[in-house]
């Protein structure tokens, strides 16, 4: 039946049919599978060795020890499992200084393999205090019915296994001890696979799942007392009656208890999450205060940890007979989800930045952010009675943004592996469910997930790394068939970390910020994500004037130092081609920085330099290694240092050194840390694939948060805002700068437009190579300045126009007495206006060469609620009448508007607080507006 009516939606043209779909088991979620000895592991042996089986290399593993089961719920859909199976051959020695045992109540041992980065299971013991030669036998059981049953010794040749699958719905994976003991049992499924027809298998939980944790009378006694003081608040909350965009501070974060003393609320007006106590702890509902919707439809976990193999929740219940929307009733009959961990205190304190900014300069934003943080810490039970986890609830003020992070603390003697984990796992209520087409094309919910766990990419989107919307295949009453609709927010690592936690060394994650929108509009949203970066990471609202300089020659430096002090620049940035080595210990060339830095401070100017980390090639030794070919190459950039090799260590002590030495106040990374993983096994500060992109991305941002919290301004062109950095490329193209400058000038203001919907213009740099740069000739080089004084000016103009600053490169600002008069007018008038001009961006008009195009900004609290800067690209002067939006100034009523600093004229707002302002903007020029 079920086919036949896929088969009627085919012809009516509303599902593409994919018969015989493919899956392999490792790409499922094995943390739901059981191991009674080790951890499960995917690509290797149980050991972690490379799998082989009889002498015979392996590939596509599932690593497993006696007893295991691995379930999967099939839904009747697949069609045929082919997998092969054997014992894995392994050279562990038991014997060796680094093992460390754990006695089990058998009088046997467990073996572990210790070093400083990793613990590593190697057996359980057998004959003579050491791993025996294991045998074990598969079986395969298709809904209670046994499939297979296949005894195998360890040196057996591996054996094919192809099984039809018609119409079973629950199939187990079972490796069982021979019955000779569990030592060296160590078994793997090689390149397991389904195929079915529509509905892809998923794992389910095993059936070894004991009993869930319980919390006892005199923990709950204690976490209802201190529940009791917390003010109370009544649910449904009410919805938000003004805008946080034009009434900002309106609102503080605050931590509530509902009448029933079961469930905390935090909340700040905006967004709240309410949090179920008792049994556990679990995300009952993210509401979205704003529009006044109740965003998850399920009750799910606070997360996982994945620990020696060995997979964990975080808190959560369990038990929810409909997974497509909750009704509080059904949370009182829910209960704990086995092996998680179970809550055993709760604090509030105040928000703490999140890098200790030092500000040591202009920025629009100084003040630190605000707001409540919810701490709940929750203990493993059993053999985990000595790990525990503080889930941090970070919830800012007059901003609709939370942030979680964790803490993993080992109180025992015995380091355990965190070889992944979860940060978030909420169940989502879906935009939509459409019963068939491309999962990755359904609207997902409407809300801003970003993390500092961030890399290789000059935009969001492109550096996101841990926002993944994944299927509930519990959520069985959705619309989609196949139930592939994405409605499960998972915040993880792609891989990894796969890093020891000892007694001396807890775990951090990284940070999560979790905004709802309350519009599909894009200005809006961006309005939004703009605020809340300016919010979370002020420093990126510094935005100095300054100029990058292609000579370190004293006397060309001090000459640009001056021209920087007369003209009002604040900074100048020793650029790629400069000859600064900022890598250098080199005496003298420290001693040569050094005396132009004290030149450029007597000056009030701020230097710095350049120092180019990826795209680069140091050695076979030295590279990241390809996981795909083992060798360096064919990586981002082709090939790029690994940051945890020796050379990686040196060269941050040596960034670091330089500017302690030198005195340097910018750094500007060029080819940061792009994300690439390295299989290298022999790199001193990681230890293989696994570890290898957390510990570099560790690495990079220790580095920043450090010059961060030291003054140190760091442009990168890439997306490390939230771990200190201060401001990245804007997205051009650099061979456009070898076009005519008129069509550079177009191209420049259509860059700067389309750049600044997700980011704050103070967060990006553009580009004005004032000397030939990728050819072009005259035609497309700005000097000699005076003679081309009009298009300097101009290009000026619409990038501190739009609180841009621009990397005007060469080897001066002016050339002539009526140039650096210029020069001085235009930074003179950005600065009168410096505040308004850093202020929030609304976009009016795109540049298309044919009419006016433009932008305004708009400050709610600031004297200047707005100033309008338009363009004509024609060479006629231009009249318009252009409807001006003023809803984001915060005026209702009248505004002042005046043309430049002319005499401002009263005009009176209309129904949508927009009005029709009447310009004359002349040929090949512009003219500005300020609304008070």
């Amino acid at each position: 039946m079920k086919k036949a009516i896929f088969a009627l939606l085919f012809s009516c043209g509303a599902i593409a049919a994919q018969a015989d779909g493919l899956i392999k088991l490792s790409e499922m979620d094995l943390g739901k599978a059981y191991q009674q000895y080790g951890g499960l592991k995917t690509g290797t042996s149980v050991t972690g060795e490379a799998p082989s089986i009889g002498g015979v290399k392996q590939n596509n593993v599932i690593g497993v020890h006696s007893k295991s089961l691995i379930k999967i719920d099939l839904k009747g859909d697949a069609t045929d499992f082919s997998t092969g199976i054997g014992v894995a051959d392994s050279h562990m020695d038991c014997q060796a200084a680094n093992i460390m045992t754990i006695p089990l109540a058998d009088g046997k041992r467990v073996f572990y393999s210790i070093t400083d980065q990793k613990k590593n299971f190697v057996g359980v013991e057998g004959d003579l205090n050491k791993v025996s030669m294991g045998s074990v036998t598969f079986r395969i059981l298709g809904d209670g019915k046994e499939l297979l049953n296949q005894p195998m010794k360890a040196g057996e040749a591996m054996k094919n296994i192809h099984l039809k699958l018609n119409d079973i719905q629950i199939l187990e994976l079972v490796v069982e001890d021979g019955g000779d003991g569990p030592s060296g049992d160590f078994a793997l499924w090689v390149d397991p696979t389904f195929t079915y027809f529509e509905i892809p298998p998923t794992t389910v939980e095993a059936d070894y799942v004991g009993i869930p944790p319980q919390m006892d009378t005199l923990r709950w006694n204690f976490l209802k007392n201190k529940i009791a003081r917390l003010p109370n608040i009544t649910l449904p909350l009410k919805r938000v009656d003004f805008d946080w965009l034009i009434t900002p501070n309106s609102h503080s974060a605050t931590v509530y208890r509902t009448s029933d003393e079961k469930t905390i609320v935090l909340s700040n007006g905006l967004i709240a999450r309410t949090f179920r106590i008792t049994p556990n702890l679990a995300t009952t509902d993210m509401i979205n205060l704003m529009t006044g919707e109740n965003m998850l439809r399920a009750v799910s976990s606070e997360g996982s940890l994945c620990l020696d193999g060995k997979s964990y929740s975080l808190g959560g219940l369990q038990g929810q007979p409909e997974r497509g929307y909750i009704k509080p009733e059904w949370i009182e009959h829910m209960a704990p989800i086995p092996h998680s961990f179970l809550i055993e205190d709760f604090e509030i304190t105040p928000l703490k930045e999140s890098i200790s900014w030092a500000r040591s300069r202009w920025a629009l934003n100084k003040a630190k952010p605000t707001g409540q943080t919810l701490t709940f810490t929750l203990r493993g039970q059993n053999a985990l009675s000595k790990t525990v986890v503080k889930l941090h609830y970070d919830l800012y003020d007059a901003i609709p943004t939370l942030r979680k992070r964790m803490e993993v603390i080992n109180e025992s003697d015995i380091p355990f592996t965190i070889d992944s984990f979860k940060l978030e796992l909420l169940a989502f209520a879906e935009p939509e469910s459409p019963v068939g087409g491309d999962p990755q094309l359904f609207i997902k919910p409407n809300i801003c997930i970003e993390s500092n766990y961030a890399f290789g990419g000059f935009n969001d989107r492109e550096s996101e790394q841990t926002e993944k919307w994944i299927t509930d295949p519990e959520y069985t009453s959705q619309c989609n068939y196949a139930m592939q609709t994405p409605c499960i927010l998972e915040v993880s690592p792609k891989i990894g970390p796969d890093v020891l936690v000892t007694k001396t060394e807890p775990f951090t994650s990284f940070d999560v910020y979790e905004m709802p929108y309350d519009s599909d509009d894009r200005e809006r949203k961006g309005l939004f994500k703009r605020r809340m970066y300016s919010t979370v990471a002020p420093w990126i609202t510094e935005n100095p004037i300054f100029m990058h300089l292609t000579s370190i020659d004293p006397q060309v430096v001090k000459t640009a130092i001056d021209q920087c002090a007369e003209v009002g620049y604040e900074m100048l940035i020793l650029s790629f081609g400069s000859g600064v080595n900022m890598e250098s210990t080199n005496p003298e060339h420290l001693k040569a920085i050094k005396q132009l830095v004290d030149y450029a401070n007597d000056k009030g100017i701020e230097l710095g330099g350049y120092s180019l980390l990826s795209s680069r090639w140091i050695s076979d030794e030295v590279d990241v290694i390809n996981p795909k070919t083992g060798k360096r190459g064919g990586m981002i950039f082709g090939s790029s240092p690994c940051l945890c090799s020796e050379w990686g260590k040196n060269y941050f002590e040596q960034i670091k050194t330089f500017a302690q030495q030198t005195g340097f106040r910018v750094f500007e990374h060029d080819g940061s840390y792009p994300g690439n993983l390295c299989a290298s096994t022999t790199h001193k500060y990681h230890n293989g694939l696994q570890d290898s992109q957390w510990k570099q991305w560790k690495k990079i941002t220790d580095l920043y948060r450090w010059m961060c919290e030291n003054g140190i301004y760091i442009n990168v062109p890439d997306y490390y805002f939230l771990s200190g950095s201060t401001k990245t490329g804007i997205g051009y193209r650099e061979v456009n700068w070898s076009l005519p400058r008129d069509r550079q000038l177009i191209h420049g203001r259509q860059v700067n437009y389309a750049g600044t919907f997700d980011r704050p213009a103070s967060a990006c740099w553009t580009f004005v190579p004032l000397v030939e740069y990728h050819g072009g000739g005259e035609a497309a080089t700005l000097e000699p300045l005076s003679k081309h004084l009009d298009s300097y000016k101009l290009h000026m103009i619409q990038n501190y126009g739009a609180g841009i600053q621009a990397c005007y490169r060469g080897p001066r600002l002016y050339d002539t007495d009526a140039t650096k008069q210029t020069v001085k007018e235009v930074i003179d008038w950005y600065k009168k206006y410096r505040t308004i001009l850093n202020s929030d961006l609304i976009h009016l008009r795109k540049a298309d060469g044919r009419d006016w195009d433009g932008f305004m900004h708009v400050n709610p609290s600031g004297d200047e609620k707005g100033f309008a800067l338009f363009f004509n690209p024609t060479d006629e002067e231009m009249k318009r009448t252009i409807h001006l939006p003023l809803y984001y100034t915060g005026l209702t009523d009248k505004a002042a508007i005046s043309c430049e600093e002319s005499k401002a004229k009263t005009y009176k707002l209309k129904r949508d607080y927009s009005v029709e302002l009447p310009v004359t903007i002349p040929a090949n020029g512009y003219v500005w507006y300020v609304i008070r």
